[in-house]
């Protein structure tokens, strides 16, 4: 069910309470217990800050191209090694 349930879904529970008999009543029940875990987890999921920013960071490197990543870090190795040599010389 998860977040499709929400305050409609609640509301419609609410309103169908009146059940008719011990089976409505206990089906009435199982819906809302779903509904409850479903929320449970949307809330565990939402406070789970290092899985969050796990996901965030898998969907940004999915967007880089792979080849960006390359010439980025060759970049850095040259600067690197252009300070090193810079430092090693001049000290």
């Amino acid at each position: 069910m998860g977040a499709s349930g929400g305050a409609k879904g609640w509301a419609e529970t609410k309103e169908s309470i009146g059940a008719k008999g011990p089976d409505e009543l206990r089906q009435q029940i199982e819906l809302t217990r779903s509904r409850l875990g479903d929320t449970v987890e949307e809330l565990a999921a939402k406070a789970d800050v290092k899985a969050r920013a796990r996901a965030r960071m898998h969907s940004v490197r999915e967007r880089l191209p792979r080849e960006a990543v390359i010439v980025g870090g060759a970049g850095v190795a040259v600067v690197a090694t252009g300070v090193f040599v810079w430092r090693h010389y001049h000290h």
